[in-house]
C-alpha cells in the first residue's frame, strides 16, 4: 500500500497544479469559519477552542490528503464529532488531556485497522444504522446551537434532553439582538448556495454578521457576544500536548472514547471517499485511507488539534472547484495556515451566533431529514433499525445508538443469515445476466455487487434477475443503486427483471430516493 498522492502525480502537469491551487484556496475559504465553529462547539469552556478547530483543519487536513488512499478526500474537524467530543471534554474523568490521548489511541487503532485491511470489512456496515446515527447526531447538534443562537448561557450540559430543559429554565436570558444576528447568518448559509453553489456562503455569513454586530454593539449599545468577549485576545499558535500531568489520566475511561472516535472516523472517512469516488468515477484504497486517517489523528492530537476525519462538504467542494489530485487538500491546509497567522487579529469581532447558524446549516445537511423520512417507507425491519439508532443517539449518545442499532439489526436478520445468497452469471453476446437466489441483505450485498461488476467486464449491458429473490434490505438497495449510477457514468446499463410486485416497487422507489 502507498498513499494515493504519489500515484496521482504520475503525468501531473502545470495546468493540474493551477487547478489544485485554486480548488485548495476555495476549500480553505469554506473551511475556515466551519473549523472555528466546530472548535468552539467541540471543546466548551476552553479559551483555545477557536485555535483547536483551525489547528485540526491544518494538521489533520494536511496528513489526510498527503497519506490517504483517496484522490479527492479532504479532511478536518467535522460536525459528526462535535456532540461526542463535547461530552468527553465535560466528563471529569476525561477532559482536554484525556481527549488528546484518546485521539492518539484512536489514531493507533485506525492504523492497525488499515494494516489488517479492515477497510473492506467496513463495507458491511448496515445502511439504516449509518443514516440513523447521522440524523441523530444532526438533531443533537441543532439542539446544541440554540444556546449561542439565543444567548441562553447554558453551560455544563451535554445531553440533548437536558439542554432543552435548561433552555426553558434560562428563557430570561434570551437576547433578541443576538438571535437577529444568528438569523441573518442562517439566511446567508441557506439561501446563497441556492443562488450559486460556488459562493462560500459560510464565509459571506461571517463577514455580514460581523458587520451587523459592530453596528449593533457600537451604535445601538447591544451586547451581542463575540469571540473577543468570550475568549479574549486570540493568538495564533500550536499547543503541543503536555504529558507532565499524565499520571492523573484515567486510561480505563479512555478505552470506549478511543474506540468510538476510531469507529466514527472510519465510517465517516470511507463514506466521504465513497461519495468522492461516485462523483468522479474513480476508485480509492480504503485500507490506505484508514492508515492516513490514523496518522492524521495522532498528529492533530499531538499538536493541539481535535480528532478529525474526511469531510464530505470539503471534499465535494474541492471536486466542484476542479481538484485534480490530493494536492488540493494539502494546499487547503497550507492556505489555512496562512489565514491562521494573518487573520487572528480580526477574529475577536466575529459574533458567536454566526457560528451557530453555520453549524445549524451543516447539521441540517448531514441529517438528511428528507431521506430519513423516505427510508421509513422501505420495510418494517429497516424502519425499526433506523428509528432505534436515531432515537438512542439523540436521547443518549452515538455509542448507544450504534450498539443498539447493530443489536436490533442482527436480531431482525436471523432468518436471512440462514437463507444466504447464490448467484450465477449467464453470458451472451450483447449482455450478461446475473441470476440471484435467496435473500439480499447487508451481509451479502457486497458479494452481489462484486458479481455484477464482474458481469459488466467487457459488456455494456447487465441484467439482474430477481425472480428467486425473497427479500432485499436498504443496505443492498443502496449498494445496487450506487453501482447503477456508477455504470451509467461508464456508459453502461444495469437492468432488473423478474422481481415480484412488492420487490419491484421498493427497488423503483429506492432508485428515485437515492
Amino acid at each position: 500500500m502507498k498513499p494515493e498522492l504519489f500515484s496521482s502525480l504520475k503525468g501531473y502537469k502545470k495546468q493540474d497544479l493551477v487547478k489544485d491551487l485554486f480548488a485548495g484556496l476555495m476549500v480553505a475559504i469554506i473551511a475556515l469559519p466551519l473549523s472555528i465553529a466546530l472548535g468552539i462547539q467541540s471543546v466548551p469552556g476552553s479559551n483555545h477552542a477557536v485555535q483547536f478547530g483551525i489547528i485540526t483543519a491544518i494538521v489533520a487536513g494536511f496528513f489526510i490528503s498527503f497519506l490517504g488512499g483517496s484522490k479527492y478526500q479532504i479532511g478536518g474537524p467535522t460536525a459528526a464529532f462535535v456532540v461526542i467530543l463535547a461530552s468527553y471534554v465535560l466528563n471529569p474523568n476525561i477532559g482536554l488531556l484525556g481527549l488528546a490521548i484518546a485521539g492518539i489511541m484512536a489514531g493507533i487503532i485506525l492504523i492497525v485497522m488499515g494494516l489488517l485491511r479492515a477497510g473492506s470489512v467496513m463495507k458491511f456496515f448496515p445502511y439504516p444504522i449509518t443514516i440513523g446515527f447521522t440524523t441523530g447526531i444532526g438533531i443533537t447538534l441543532i439542539i446544541g446551537q440554540i444556546n449561542d443562537l439565543g444567548a441562553f448561557n447554558v453551560t455544563g450540559v451535554s445531553e440533548a434532553v437536558h439542554k432543552f430543559i435548561a433552555y426553558f429554565e434560562n428563557i430570561k436570558n434570551f437576547d433578541l439582538a443576538t438571535f437577529g444576528v444568528g438569523a441573518i447568518g442562517l439566511l446567508c448559509v441557506i439561501l446563497l448556495p441556492k443562488i450559486n453553489k460556488k459562493i462560500p456562503s459560510a464565509f459571506v455569513a461571517l463577514i455580514v454578521c460581523t458587520g451587523v454586530t459592530l453596528l449593533l454593539n457600537g451604535v445601538f449599545g447591544t451586547n451581542v457576544a463575540t469571540i473577543g468577549s468570550k475568549f479574549g485576545k486570540i493568538e495564533a499558535g500550536f499547543f503541543p500536548i503536555d504529558f507532565s500531568s499524565i499520571e492523573n489520566v484515567k486510561f480505563t475511561a479512555l478505552i470506549v472514547p478511543s474506540i468510538v472516535i476510531a469507529f466514527l472516523c472510519a465510517i465517516e472517512s470511507l463514506l466521504s471517499a465513497t461519495v468522492a469516488s461516485g462523483m468522479t468515477n474513480t476508485k480509492f484504497n480504503p485500507n490506505q485511507e484508514l492508515m492516513g486517517q490514523g496518522i492524521a489523528n495522532i498528529a492533530s492530537s499531538l499538536l493541539g488539534g481535535l480528532p478529525a476525519t474526511g469531510a464530505i462538504a470539503r471534499t465535494a467542494a474541492g471536486i466542484e472547484n476542479g481538484a485534480r489530485s490530493p494536492l488540493t487538500g494539502v494546499f487547503h491546509a497550507l492556505f489555512l495556515l496562512v489565514f491562521y497567522f494573518a487573520l487572528m487579529s480580526v477574529m475577536q469581532f466575529i459574533p458567536l451566533a454566526v457560528f451557530s447558524a453555520i453549524l445549524i446549516s451543516v447539521a441540517i445537511n448531514m441529517s438528511r431529514f428528507k431521506l430519513f423520512g423516505k427510508l421509513l417507507r422501505f420495510g418494517v425491519r429497516d424502519c425499526i433499525i433506523l428509528v432505534v439508532t436515531c432515537v438512542l443517539t439523540v436521547v443518549f449518545d452515538l455509542t448507544y445508538g450504534v450498539l443498539g442499532g447493530v443489536a436490533v439489526t442482527f436480531i431482525l436478520n436471523i432468518q436471512n443469515f440462514k437463507k444466504g445468497l447464490k448467484t450465477e452469471i449467464v453470458e451472451s453476446k450483447r449482455r450478461n445476466v446475473v441470476k440471484a437466489k435467496g435473500t439480499i441483505f447487508f451481509v451479502n450485498a457486497n458479494k452481489l455487487v462484486a458479481v455484477l461488476e464482474k458481469a459488466s467486464e467487457g459488456k455494456d449491458m447487465v441484467t439482474l434477475d430477481l425472480n428467486k429473490i425473497e427479500s432485499i434490505d436498504q443496505t443492498a438497495l443502496e449498494k445496487i443503486s450506487t453501482l447503477k449510477k456508477k455504470m451509467t457514468l461508464q456508459g453502461k446499463t444495469l437492468d432488473f427483471v423478474g422481481a415480484n410486485k412488492k420487490l419491484a416497487n421498493r427497488l423503483d422507489k429506492f432508485l428515485k430516493v437515492i
